[in-house]
């Protein structure tokens, strides 16, 4: 049957339903993310773009603190927040530290529950910052409770303390852990802060080379 509607209002509503649903699975199902800094090096590159699924800790009520069918998150998961200090920013760090635990980072060593977790030196790595710089530091496998990432570290720290992880809460750090400000300088991440866990890269671009990484494209995170 053919309809009478005139074209503009059939492709309107056309247009409409699009956006809605553009909207849903952004707020609802996944969402991209640009990396800025170098605080999660050497996982994350300054330049990746990631896809991050939104309903890993539940489902966030887009503009409020309200969150749906909360899930905790697990330690080690690559997570996406709201920044407790600016609440217009969006964060991404390690899930080091769960509700009730009792956190110690010590000499660039991390304890949690009175245990520390691994190291083995790999070597060195060159890297570059936000602002095109570039810095060196060690490279290591880290084995936090059975989930094993890199990180880079130096011989000194930039923060050491220790913290008891308050219910409905959670440390986080980054991966690169002298040039990362954390929940060791601006405390715990709040379970209704929690926007989701990043999951894949879909895109990378180096600046300083002007190229794409393409060995990075598809990459799974870890």
């Amino acid at each position: 049957m053919k309809s009478n509607k005139p074209v503009w209002r059939e492709w309107l509503e056309s247009l409409i339903v699009i956006a809605l649903l553009a909207i849903v699975i952004r707020s609802f199902i996944v969402a991209p993310f640009k990396i800025p800094s170098s605080s999660m090096v050497p996982t994350l590159e300054v330049g990746d773009y990631l896809f991050v699924l939104r309903y890993t800790y539940g489902f966030r009520i887009p503009f409020t603190d309200i969150q749906l069918l909360s899930k905790q998150a697990k330690r080690g998961d690559v997570a996406v927040f709201v920044y407790p200090d600016d609440k217009s920013k969006d964060y991404i760090k390690r899930i080091v530290g769960l509700p009730g635990d009792h956190i110690v980072y010590r000499e660039n060593r991390l304890y949690v529950n009175g245990k520390e977790m691994p190291l083995v030196q790999e070597g060195e790595r060159t890297y570059f910052m936000g602002d095109g710089s570039a810095d060196v530091s060690g490279l290591y496998e880290e084995d936090l409770d059975g989930v094993k990432h890199a990180v880079l570290r130096k011989h000194f720290s930039i923060k050491d303390g220790e913290w008891t992880v308050p219910p409905n809460m959670y440390f986080a750090m980054g991966d690169n852990r002298n040039n990362s400000r954390d929940s060791r300088f601006w405390g715990f991440v709040p379970q209704s802060y929690m926007v989701g866990r990043a999951a894949i890269i879909w895109w990378s671009w180096d600046s300083v080379k002007g190229a794409p990484r393409w060995g990075r494209l598809g990459h799974l995170i870890e």
